[in-house]
């Protein structure tokens, strides 16, 4: 195996989202948050703000979409108080 693949081998291993998708968010197990679960911890967040968030438009907030959300101080982190 060369040095590349190792390095490239090692690398996938470590290679993981911010955060995943937090049970108290995603209540059905689906790997997504809806409106209604995101509501449940943040019930704060209006439909506008919901739709800001889900920039991929289908209703549903993923992994990627959570961690972008935390990063512009939409939501707080995994650990934030609110």
């Amino acid at each position: 195996m060369s040095r590349v693949s190792i390095v490239a081998l090692l690398s996938s291993l470590f290679a993981v989202p911010a955060f995943a998708m937090p049970a108290d968010l995603d209540m059905d197990g689906d790997g997504l948050a809806s409106l209604a679960e995101l509501q449940t911890k943040y019930p704060e967040v209006s439909d506008d703000l919901f739709l800001e968030i889900d920039a991929n438009a289908d209703g549903f907030i993923n992994d990627d979409e959570l961690t972008a959300a935390v990063d512009a101080e939409l939501l707080p982190g995994p650990t934030g108080d609110q």
